[in-house]
This record gives C-alpha cells, structure tokens and sequence, in this order.
C-alpha cells in the first residue's frame, strides 16, 4: 500500500488549509449576479464564513459519533457502501474542479495582462509540473512546503491591500445590495462551493494529521485566518472598483496592484502574480491528492500515484478547455457547472452528518 499519506502537525496543516480558503475564497471567478443590485461580494463572504464553520462543526461531529476515521470511511458508513462511495466519486469530482477553477483565473489573468500574444496551451502547460510532483509527493510534502512559504505567501497575499490603501474610497461601496436579503442568503451558500474545498480535503487526509479531534482544530484555524482574510480583501476590492466596474473586471485583485501608484513599485505586480501562482498550485496539489486519496478509500485502490496523476492531468485539462475559444454550448454548461457546484460539495457531508445523527453513537470496542 502506497497512500503518500506521511504525518503533519499543527502549523503544516492549518497553514495548508488556511491557504487552500483564501485562494479557493478570493481567486476565483465572481457571478454579474452577485452585482445586480450593488457589490454584494463583501456581504456574501460572512455569510459563507458562518455556514462553513457550521457545517464544518456539524461534519467534525457526525465524525466522531460514528468514529469514522476518515470522510472517505464516513461517507460509506453513513449512506451505505453503494451509495456512499458514488458520494465519494462526486466529492472527488467536486475537488477536481475546485482545483482547476483558480488555475482558470491565474490562466486568464495572465492572458490578459502578462502574456497577451502567446498561445495559451503554452502557459497553461506551465500548470502541469507542480500540480503533478506536489500531488503524486502526498501529504507530507504539501504540507512541509506550505509551513516552510507560509510568510512569504502570506505578506504576498496581504500586500495588494496595504498599497491599494490610497485608492480606498467609501462611495464606492455603495448602492448597498441589502435590498434582497434572501438573495445575499443564496450567494452565502453558494459561496460554499470555494470554500469547502480545503477543508474537505483536511477530513480526507485526518490520519496524516493524527486523528478527526486534530483536523477539528486545524481546520477551525484555517477557517478563522483564510475567511477573514477573504472577508477583508473582498471588502478592500469593494473600496477600490464600483460593481459597474467589478461586472466585467477580470481578476479585480491584480488589477488593484496594477492601479496603485503604476510605475513607482517596479513591477511588483509580476512579482506577486508569481507567489499567488505559488499559492495556487500548492493548494490545486493539495485537493488533487485529497481527491486520489478519497479515491482509493471508495474504490479500494492500494495505490494513490496513479489517481493523483490522472486527475492533476484532468485539473489542467479543464484549465484548457475553459481558456480556449470553445463552442457556446460548452461556455454555458461550463457556467452551469460552476454555478451549481456547491450541491455535489454540500450534499454529501451533509447527508451524511444528517444520517449519522440519526443512528446510534458507536462506542468504543
């Protein structure tokens, strides 16, 4: 048996997954829904916040009244072994996508604003390198490497706040979308579909990070620093653009590096690109060994390398298609796709959680 799984601590893991929800929280391609009747971004971000930290709560506990020792290992405990492990294949699907969506955002911000007049199959098989070392390492690896860049990575996520600080101005969060209070609701839990990702991917790997009781602290952690990290800079977004503006903006938070003071931070904006693209890959790998990972655990594979490469190959695959001049038909169900993302995210964990409370608690033998 080859799962890669390895054993991490404390700061490994709720740095891994504190990264994994503020890239999959803030790199990531925001509906004109959210925009018709004001910026509603900063106001659907707690509300996300809070419906992550209760469903985390709800799962970490489902978990423990069952003594699943993983979510792949709940899943079929809860559902059923037929049922469970098509839940199982749906989360692994959802995680594969989650990878590949800020993968979709680096790719198009680079082809708008690096590298405007190269071919982009070149740049995107950039992606194909770390997605498949970071991923086919396992656990140990991933989680090392995100300890090891945790302050680099952070000052570089934190900066575009500091230097956009001139161009803050309050009017421009207004008209305030508080019109539809329902509306603002459903953009809470749509929101789900960014961030669950790391943390479905921490109750995946809970042996390599010595237990359930563990991954509930870390991923408390992660959820606390990575969304109100979120929360800020989707606030400091709406400071910066009006939503007239934000409608058709591609990747607003590099705009705002590129806005403020042009010329003066000697081409800090590439430089930071690059950390983010960093960021980026290192949580991608992360959901793509979690998804090989969860993979084996349904399917009885006792290898995780072979998974993890197939589906690095899918992540940059779907990075492709979506950057190419692709048919109408396959832009909206692409737009479909991501806009319901959330079900095959949600359901399961909290199908399960649902089940398992309503079963007997299992003892300890």
């Amino acid at each position: 048996m080859n799962l890669r799984e390895g054993r991490i601590g404390r700061q490994e893991a709720a740095s891994l997954t504190a990264f994994g929800v503020a890239v999959s929280g803030l790199f990531y391609p925001n509906a004109a829904s959210l925009y018709a009747h004001g910026n509603a971004n900063y106001l659907t971000a707690p509300v996300t916040l809070a419906l992550l930290m209760l469903l985390f709560t709800l799962v970490i506990k489902a978990m423990a009244r069952r003594r699943a020792p993983h979510l792949g290992a709940f899943l079929c405990d809860a559902l059923g072994g037929g049922l469970g492990r098509v839940a199982a294949l749906a989360v692994v699907a959802y995680l594969v996508v989650a990878a590949a969506v800020p993968l979709i955002q680096f790719q198009l911000a680079m082809d708008r604003y690096v590298f405007p007049n190269s071919p982009v199959l070149n740049v995107c098989l950039y992606f194909l390198p770390p997605l498949l070392g970071l991923s086919f390492a396992g656990l140990e690896t991933l989680g090392r490497t995100a300890r090891l860049c945790l302050w680099p990575l952070a000052v570089a996520l934190a900066l575009p706040l500091i230097l956009a600080i001139p161009s803050y101005r309050v009017n421009a969060l207004f008209p305030l979308a508080l019109e539809e209070p329902l509306f603002i609701a459903r953009g809470g839990v749509m929101g789900l579909s960014r961030m669950l990702a790391p943390l479905l991917s921490l109750l995946i790997c809970t042996r390599g990070v010595f237990g359930v009781r563990n991954a509930s602290r870390y991923g408390r952690i992660a959820i606390v620093a990575g969304g109100l990290f979120v929360c800020v800079a989707q606030l400091c977004i709406g400071l910066t653009y009006c939503y007239l503006d934000l409608r058709d903006m591609v990747f607003p938070f590099y705009r705002m590096v590129m806005t403020s003071y042009p010329g003066v931070y000697l081409r800090m904006d590439k430089l930071l690109l690059f950390f983010w693209l960093v960021t980026g890959a290192l949580c991608g790998a992360f959901y793509l060994y979690a998804a090989a990972l969860l993979y084996c655990h349904a399917t009885g594979v006792r290898d995780v390398r072979p998974a993890a490469l197939s589906l690095s190959a899918c992540a940059v695959t779907l990075t492709a298609l979506a950057s190419l001049d692709t048919a109408s038909w396959l832009r909206n169900v692409a737009a479909v796709i991501v806009e319901y993302l959330y079900l095959p995210a949600l359901l399961p964990p909290a199908l399960a959680s649902l089940v398992a409370f309503c079963r007997k608690e299992r003892r300890k033998a």
